[in-house]
């Protein structure tokens, strides 16, 4: 708004128009307090709203209106020919020039140039510039520009950090110099061919100034002023981790392609019906199921199972996919033809490590069904052989049970019988020299002895109450033998089944007798036990013999070799489908604990 005090009191003085029509521009004259004396045709034209009377200050801005105030007021510089200044009046830009002159009456004239065009393009091209200079500056990628000598001009901090110069040194040398000296050779070829004006990509090694080799991809632009190349603007993409990546994958594929067995990469869903779609088959696949890996491409392996592939597998195969843990099975698959074959197969679950990865399963499956079938006839063979051994034990077992009788029953009949004869003899030749007595009284009582020897003996090869009254029975009456025995303690307990009825006889019987006697040999021989602990107990169901020892113990990892009867022992359970159990440890004595179903009282 204008203040009142710059409203002139005089009247306005009448002026001549026409001398301002002469200026080939849009003028006016004003009076020292900024009104509008005069306007030519052309500032009549214009949009601004000039008005003769009105004061030109009020179109003006604050600021361009002060300036104005000054020029006319004479504190511009009066010996400036004309005072220039920029300006906004409604919508378009003026350049306004005030001649430094003023008439009598204090007036001037004021000439306005029209800019407003020449302005908005000057403001489109430092927009352009800020755009380029944000494309060039703030670029993630290395962007740089060569002089047609191939000298820096200038990079941006991407290129920096790409080979390690700061942009002092970096304008101090060439594109050539920061570039390996293997691929210097493409390197000016396609510099060359750039300078023809010609865009080019390749690819170079560039070293870093502290000898770091990274891989680039390199896309040089021909710079055109008049249609003639003046330089050459570059963009450096590092590829050092993509072509490490590749590398290893075309390792990967190939040996990929050198393993025999089968791989197949699936999606991790669905884990219902379909299943996961597989998303990689390698050409082994073809071999082991007559499927092309294209025609598996997008289905799922449940292609492969068929009416013998276990349930049970499946279940476990499922339990571990769905908690992604790695698994190994073998199950019966199919061929395409319908053929099953034994497939064992392992798989590994492939985890997402960063955002936007994929998590896939990962199997490795192999055809085992040649050694299946060699597997089921070592298990026949091992059968055969155990009931081999089991049937050699019968007949060892009835043998000794015939000797114990044949030494029982007719050696210590014939020992009783010359005792008695003996004895007899003895009464009737009282008569002789008490020597010959006497020897005759060792005689039987050598005789005694023989039958006590007989008697162990034949205990010892088959005890007769073991098949009387089986194994509890019988274990207490062997281990009452060896109590007191090079000062060894021996304690026995035995807990049978509700009804207080032992169960263990006949072969089970037998077995845990031959077991305990190895055992208690093995103490005596070799253990230097001061105690032992025997615990026999029943149930329904089966029968649990454990015999401990304070002894010297033994290594376990030398199991096979110690000679202690240990796998004898195995086989006899093995035979009745039991387990045996062997706890050692050096200076702490040895354990071992046997259980045997008591599905056979024969």
């Amino acid at each position: 708004m204008i203040k009142d005090e710059y409203k002139t009191e005089q009247p306005v003085p009448r002026l001549n128009a026409e001398l301002l029509e002469f200026i080939p521009a849009a003028a006016l004259r004003v009076d020292a307090f900024g009104y509008v004396l005069a306007l030519n045709a052309l500032a009549q034209r214009l949009d601004c709203n000039l008005v003769v009377g009105q004061p030109m200050i009020s179109r003006l801005d604050a600021l361009s209106a002060h300036t104005l105030v000054t020029i006319l007021s004479g504190i511009k510089g009066a010996a400036d020919d004309v005072c220039e200044f920029e300006a906004s009046i409604g919508q378009r830009f003026f350049r306004i020039a005030a001649g430094s002159h003023a008439y009598q009456d204090g007036s001037r004239i004021v000439q306005l140039t029209d800019i407003s065009e020449y302005r908005s393009e000057s403001d489109r091209i430092f927009e352009s510039e800020q755009y380029y200079r944000s494309l060039f500056t703030e670029n993630p990628e290395a962007v740089f520009g060569l002089s047609t000598q191939g000298q820096f001009l200038n990079a941006n901090q991407s290129m920096w950090d790409l080979t390690g110069y700061n942009e002092e040194d970096l304008l101090q040398s060439s594109w050539e110099q920061v570039v390996a000296e293997e691929d210097r050779a493409i390197v000016t070829k396609n510099f060359q061919k750039t300078l023809e004006g010609t865009a080019t990509n390749y690819r170079c090694s560039i070293i870093s100034r502290e000898g770091k080799s990274a891989i680039v991809e390199i896309t040089h632009i021909p710079i055109f002023v008049n249609d003639r190349v003046v330089g050459v603007f570059g963009i450096a993409r590092d590829r050092t981790e993509y072509y490490r990546v590749a590398e290893n994958r075309r390792m990967l594929r190939a040996a990929i392609a050198q393993i025999q067995d089968v791989i197949i990469i699936t999606e991790t869903n669905p884990l219902d019906d379909p299943g996961p779609s597989i998303v990689f088959v390698n050409e082994p696949v073809k071999e082991m199921t007559g499927y092309e890996p294209e025609e598996l491409m997008g289905k799922s392996p449940r292609i492969l199972q068929g009416p013998e592939t276990d349930p049970a597998v499946l279940r476990r195969i499922r339990a571990a996919l769905e908690a992604k843990q790695p698994i190994k099975e073998e199950l019966i698959n199919y061929c395409k033809d319908g053929k099953p074959y034994w497939n064992e197969i392992e798989i590994v679950p492939i985890v997402a490590k960063d955002i936007g990865q994929g998590e896939y399963f990962a199997s490795v499956q192999r055809d085992i069904t040649e050694s299946k079938r060699q597997q089921m006839k070592l298990l026949q063979t091992q059968r055969e052989l155990r009931l081999l051994n089991k049937a050699q034990d019968t007949i060892i077992e009835r043998e000794r049970r015939r000797i114990a009788r044949d030494l029982h029953d007719d050696l210590g009949q014939t020992l009783t019988a010359m005792k008695l004869d003996l004895s007899l003899a003895l009464r009737d030749v009282s008569h002789l020299p008490k020597a010959k007595l006497n020897r005759l009284q060792a005689m039987i009582d050598y005789i005694d002895d023989v039958i006590e020897r007989v008697r162990d003996i034949a205990a010892n090869l088959r005890p007769a109450m073991l098949d009387d009254l089986g194994f509890e029975a019988t274990a207490e009456w062997f281990l009452k033998q060896y109590s007191g025995r090079d000062d060894m303690t021996i304690h026995w307990h035995a807990e049978l089944a509700s009804n207080n009825n032992p169960q263990a006889k006949g072969d089970v019987a037998t077995t845990l007798f031959r077991i305990l006697q190895e055992c208690m040999t093995n103490i005596i021989r070799h253990a230097k036990a001061t105690t032992v602990w025997v615990h026999y107990e029943e149930t329904d169901k089966q029968a649990q013999l454990c015999v401990k020892d304070d002894g010297v113990g033994f290594n376990k990892s030398k199991l096979k070799s110690t000679g202690l009867g240990l796998v004898s022992m195995r086989e006899r359970v093995v035979m009745h489908d039991g387990q045996l159990t062997v706890n050692a440890v050096i200076g702490q004595g040895t354990e071992i604990l046997v259980s045997l179903p008591l599905g056979n009282k024969a």
